[in-house]
């Protein structure tokens, strides 16, 4: 019976706009999830019933015009749920490994071989050291740094250490330490009094690293000579007199230094002195003295007339050190701060972007799975391979869903199921009728 049609369409009225329900209780019940991307439903007509499919009109006789299909529709049904992509608030947390991602792109994670991508990364370091998702144990995937057989890491020519560019998961052990390494640039500054009599002196000292990171006390003593404008040199490496390639400076008329504007200890005379091999003669890793630049000669060690204030000032070695904390910069390079005082990079962050992301697979937790219309991944870095896409540390994306939209859509949501309802309910009536006539 033709009537009944209408209990069909009331029917899927109903089913459509429970679904709808459904999508816009999940967003509310997600409004305070990290990471999370609303949806939205998409109504489509469902079916339609046509009687006649029209006439076109008599163009030759000009006597009858033309007659539009007649054709009844038979409801609606969900055509497409689509997430809701849209950049979420970035909330500060203070924690260094809470990351954000500002811009398109995906967090990327590996869980039983397969691969994730999220939003969310609120992530922690397991026993291991591998930075992990803390609600699933999901692996962080980004670079690591390359290591040498020996398990130091390999620095490019500006001493950063080098990343391998293939993902892999991301491990820092809380056992990372950062290797010692041989003082071998040393700067001084300050003055030598103009008006020193001779044999006159000035001393300073500084302390200096060997291969192993083993502390020394280098100290130069500067004498005064009978010749104007000259100086002598000495030196002592802990308390034992030391062999210098240059043992004579000489200053110019107006105070600045003449020759030589710099020096070298050979690290073969420093284990000589020290009566051990402990500095890295092999390499060699010899120690330049700068006693001036060459571009600006005020900026080294002057002739003045006044107090004699020459010391050291700068000297690249260190002992080793552990880690003590970790931070993100807006790249996604992880960056390890250690108790030597120094800062060592230990991997960076990978971010993943699709064709179409709105197409991804939703599997719970936060993650997102490959779909064959969402495209195969593009991996690359924040702010370089992906200059508009920037990592934030220390905070979360919130929820992108809008409440306020969400309960105004449930109200529109609810009114057109009480409708459908009452389409049935009415439809039910003139059946109940039409079975009546035969009384």
């Amino acid at each position: 019976m033709s009537i009944s049609r209408a209990l069909s369409i009331g029917t899927s009225s109903l089913r459509s706009h429970q679904r709808r329900f459904d999508v816009i209780a999940n967003n509310v019940a997600n409004i305070n999830t990290y990471g999370f991307k609303g949806s939205r439903v998409n109504f489509v007509e469902q079916f339609n019933q046509v009687y006649n499919r029209g006439r076109a009109p008599n163009v030759t006789t000009g006597q009858n015009g033309g007659l539009n299909p007649l054709q009844f529709g038979l409801g609606v049904r969900v055509g497409s749920v689509v997430a809701d992509l849209s950049q979420g608030v970035i909330e500060n947390t203070g924690r260094s490994l809470d990351m954000a991602i500002q811009g398109d792109g995906f967090f990327v994670y590996q869980l039983y071989g397969k691969q994730y991508f999220s939003r969310s990364a609120p992530i922690i370091r397991d026993s291991e050291g591998n930075l992990i998702d803390p609600t699933t144990g999901a692996i962080l995937q980004g670079y690591s740094v390359v290591r040498n057989a020996n398990g130091f890491i390999i620095r490019d020519a500006n001493g950063i250490s080098s990343l391998n560019k293939t993902i892999s998961n991301l491990q820092i052990p809380t056992t990372t330490i950062s290797p010692p390494n041989q003082t071998q640039n040393i700067r001084l500054v300050g003055n030598l009094d103009a008006n020193t009599a001779t044999d006159g002196t000035a001393v300073t000292s500084i302390t200096i690293y060997d291969n192993n990171g083993t502390s020394h006390v280098l100290s130069f003593t500067f004498t005064k000579t009978s010749n104007p404008n000259e100086w002598s040199l000495s030196a002592t490496i802990d308390g034992n007199a030391l062999t210098l390639g240059t043992t004579t400076i000489t200053f110019n008329p107006d105070g600045t230094i003449n020759t030589p504007t710099s020096l070298t200890i050979n690290a073969s005379d420093l284990n000589t002195a020290l009566g051990q091999d402990v500095f890295d003669a092999t390499t060699p890793k010899n120690i330049n003295v700068e006693l001036a630049p060459t571009a600006n000669l005020l900026q080294g060690i002057t002739q003045f007339a006044g107090t004699s204030t020459v010391s050291f000032s700068y000297q690249d070695g260190y002992t080793s050190g552990g880690l003590a904390d970790l931070s993100v910069d807006d790249t996604g390079k992880i960056w390890g701060s250690f108790t030597n005082g120094k800062t060592e990079l230990l991997g960076q962050v990978a971010i993943a972007r699709f064709a179409n992301p709105a197409a991804l697979v939703r599997e719970g937790n936060n993650f997102f799975s490959v779909s064959p219309d969402s495209g195969i991944p593009i991996f690359g870095t924040a702010n370089e391979t992906f200059s508009s896409t920037r990592i934030y540390s220390g905070a979360l994306e919130q929820s992108n869903v809008d409440l306020a939209e969400q309960f105004t859509d449930m109200i529109t949501t609810q009114r057109a199921f009480e409708a459908a309802a009452r389409t049935i309910t009415i439809t039910d009536t003139i059946l109940a009728e039409t079975n009546n006539l035969k009384r």
